[in-house]
């Protein structure tokens, strides 16, 4: 026992502890507590040390743990552009091992292709964050990396890091994207495509189904087409039906109601002139309607109308492709699609000497005749329900047909055709002071007797079934009166096929 302290000593550590006490003067105990007292010191020091040296250890495993706890790749690089460490998300996202990348020079991994650049060395030499998306070439992945420097308290790089993201799946994502916009692109082009090609002519009548067959055919050619019909049957809008189906839909349209201009200045007007040549013609060059609608298309309405003396120069433009303007001398080439529409019978007015055959063929190319709604009852109901809705929408009504009014409205002759129905319609709406529109009301407007029709009462059977019995009893009562379908076509103002075409249907035999 020394002092407070229990201490076990061998004879060689008491015979130093004996010296050092002697030399120093002082008792034993003095001695062996001086030397406890050091020894604790250095002790508690060490525990100092060793704290230390294992936070650090912790650290490291700690940032080794989250490195790898990451799916993006880190990688660490040392001032020469050495690769001190990677993570796992880096050899998984390259493919690569550590012993291919770790201890490495950047430099020779880029050499070597696996990778197409380098950003590490980018960020050393401009000393800043440095972000560029890269290839790996090894397996073809796109990656997105950005290096981060440290620097020492001279401002000098002592390390880049840098973190490499897997960019593979977004990209293809982003153009799987633009692929389905590209796609959906497609379908509403297609979709409007086939808006486009839905036919704005109303009715779904034989004859009716197959003027918008023709339409579709011609319309696609260059083809001058001549449309006859009724006035009011509707030419113009077939011509723009034409034109809206065509490649030249997107180019000028020219109208031009021959009837509507003065014979005098007609040609000025078609043909354009030059600047004098006439008394009031002006100082500058006037383009014509043909000029105007050059690489488009040109209606000619009312065709009859046109003066013999200027069919010869239409003829020539039809011909040649070409025109010359009043006063002028030289010819303007044209590219036009040449429509024109009458109601006259052209052939009658051949025969009479007012229209010249060789321009009656050269417009006749295509011939779309459109027959009187007379001629196509089927449509003479649909047209009524649609005017129905246009003029109860323009005019902020709910009007309704009463029971037996489409049984008056079909049993009209209708001379103006759809214009006609339309007007008569809208009159009616306007007119009427309740929401409904009553058979007699339809027989004021039109100036109808009873005895121009008969009532069926509609109440124990279809809409559809009592048409059918009126128009059946009103097919039928015409053959038996005159035996012949001709004749009954003639009484009733259809045409011949269709009078056959509807008994059959109806089921009139024996007449």
């Amino acid at each position: 026992m020394v002092g407070s302290y229990s201490v076990n000593l061998n004879n060689e550590t008491k015979e130093k502890l004996i010296e050092m006490a002697q030399n120093k003067n002082i008792s034993l105990d003095s001695v062996i507590e001086d030397v406890l007292q050091e020894n604790f010191r250095l002790v508690t020091e060490l525990e100092k040390v060793r704290q230390s040296l294992s936070k650090y250890k912790q650290r490291e495993l700690d940032s080794f743990t989250i490195g790898n706890a990451v799916s993006d790749g880190i990688c660490v690089v040392d001032k020469d552009g050495l690769v001190i460490a990677i993570n796992k998300g880096y050899t998984k996202i390259t493919g690569l091992k550590d012993t291919e990348i770790v201890g490495k020079h950047i430099q020779d991994l880029v050499v070597k292709k696996y990778f197409n650049n380098a950003v590490s060395l980018m960020v050393i030499e401009q000393k800043k964050k440095v972000s560029a998306l890269s290839t790996i070439l090894t397996n073809n992945k796109k990656v997105l990396i950005t290096g981060n420097p440290f620097f020492d308290e001279k401002g000098n790089v002592t390390q880049v890091l840098t973190v490499m993201r897997d960019m593979t799946e977004l990209l293809q994502l982003k153009n799987r994207l633009e692929e389905a916009e590209i796609e959906n692109k497609m379908y509403q082009d297609q979709l409007g495509l086939i808006k486009k090609r839905k036919s704005n002519l109303i009715g779904n009548s034989h004859e009716m189904e197959m003027i918008k067959k023709q339409i579709e055919s011609v319309a696609v050619t260059d083809a001058t087409v001549l449309i006859t019909g009724e006035t009011g049957s509707g030419k113009e809008v077939v011509a723009e039906e034409i034109v809206r189906f065509s490649n030249r839909n997107d180019k000028p349209y020219i109208k031009v109601n021959c009837a509507a201009i003065p014979e005098p200045l007609l040609e000025s007007e078609l043909f354009g002139y030059e600047k004098g040549a006439f008394t009031g013609a002006g100082n500058k060059d006037k383009l014509g309607l043909f000029e105007m609608a050059n690489t488009g298309t040109i209606l000619l309405d009312e065709i009859g109308e046109m003066p013999m003396v200027l069919q010869s120069k239409l003829l020539r433009v039809l011909q040649e492709r070409e025109l010359v303007r009043v006063g002028g001398t030289q010819p303007i080439k044209l590219d036009v699609r040449v429509l024109a529409a009458t109601n006259q019978d052209l052939m009658k007015l051949i025969e009479t000497g007012v229209f010249r055959e060789d321009l009656y063929y050269r417009l006749n190319v295509i011939p779309i005749r459109i027959p009187p709604v007379r001629e196509r009852k089927d449509d003479i109901t649909i047209l009524a329900y649609k005017f129905l809705e246009e003029f109860n929408n323009k005019y902020s009504k709910e009007t309704e047909f009463e029971n037996g009014a489409l049984q008056v409205i079909e049993s009209y002759g209708w001379p103006g055709n759809v214009r006609e129905l339309m007007n008569v319609i809208e009159r009616l709406i306007i007119m009427e002071t309740g929401d409904r529109i009553s058979p007699e009301s339809i027989e004021k407007v039109l100036g109808m007797k009873k005895t121009d029709f008969q009532y069926i009462d509609t109440a124990e059977i279809s809409y559809r079934q009592a048409m059918d019995s009126f128009e059946k009893g009103l097919i039928e009562k015409s053959l038996k009166k005159h035996g012949s379908t001709h004749k009954a076509a003639l009484e009733l103002g259809i045409s011949q096929p269709t009078v056959v075409r509807k008994a059959k249907a109806l089921g009139i035999k024996n007449w």
